[in-house]
């Protein structure tokens, strides 16, 4: 049998489309001015990653939901806590950094390819962030969306499968007539075991200079590409398509 295009796409945001790093090392310098260099900013951001995804994963394998703005407001204070900082940092500050999440800068390729790609798909986010901070940073980014998904609404994070069956419930397509695309492996790895068409996006600067950003292989998914304008080149050349669905 023929496989056919896919209908849909899923797109994770943090990451995937947005350079998350680069916008908070440079908001931080502007809440907090000379402390930054003194605070050593940089480990900092990594860090309050890394207490987010760690935050995320626990939730997520306990079906739990919580909003994103408190987890990172929360995990920053906890560091600011644990070095130290709590007189050179105010809960102010701390607000006022949590804000730059939902005002990251796109990756150069993200809009036009995502513009590309609503010319002959229905094109949404499927996002952890709550709901306010996909369109938030969307309107930044000048993404345009069909549809926005978020954790939020299914109470759930990715990968918990109700996210991605979630959202091919609401647009009424079939999950194997869905392509989910990240630059996170475990993101693409739980959409395909559920029946979804999977494509990565090499982010290399993702976590910036000496970072560990995912990594994969042809054939590891799908697709495999490097911007959001070659996934769009490559679907709107039918180079890419989906397989039979399997589901009843």
């Amino acid at each position: 049998m023929p496989r056919e295009p896919y209908k849909a796409l899923l797109f994770d945001v943090q990451g995937t489309l947005t350079d998350f790093r680069t916008t908070l090392l440079d908001h931080g310098r502007t809440v907090l001015g000379d402390r930054a260099a003194a605070l050593e900013w940089p480990s900092m951001v990594d860090e309050w990653r890394t207490a987010y995804r760690t935050a995320v994963a626990e939730l997520s394998g306990a079906r739990q939901w919580r909003s994103v703005r408190s987890i990172y407001t929360d995990g920053l204070a906890d560091i600011v806590r644990r070095r130290g900082l709590e007189h050179v940092v105010t809960a102010n500050d701390i607000a006022l950094l949590t804000a730059g999440w939902e005002q990251l800068r796109p990756w150069p390729d993200a809009a036009a390819g995502l513009r590309k790609l609503r010319q002959s798909h229905l094109v949404a986010a499927l996002s952890n962030a709550d709901l306010s901070a996909v369109i938030s940073t969307s309107r930044t980014c000048g993404f345009v969306w069909d549809a926005v998904f978020s954790a939020q609404q299914f109470r759930a994070f990715k990968p918990h499968e109700s996210t991605y069956l979630g959202a091919a419930a609401l647009l009424g397509v079939d999950p194997a007539g869905i392509l989910m695309v990240a630059s996170h492996r475990y993101d693409l790895d739980a959409a395909a075991e559920l029946g979804l068409g999977t494509a990565f996006v090499y982010r290399p600067d993702e976590y910036g200079p000496g970072g560990n950003p995912d990594q994969a292989s042809a054939g590891d998914y799908d697709v495999v590409v490097e911007s959001i304008e070659e996934l769009a080149e490559a679907l709107n050349a039918g180079a890419v398509a989906s397989p039979p669905s399997t589901r009843p």
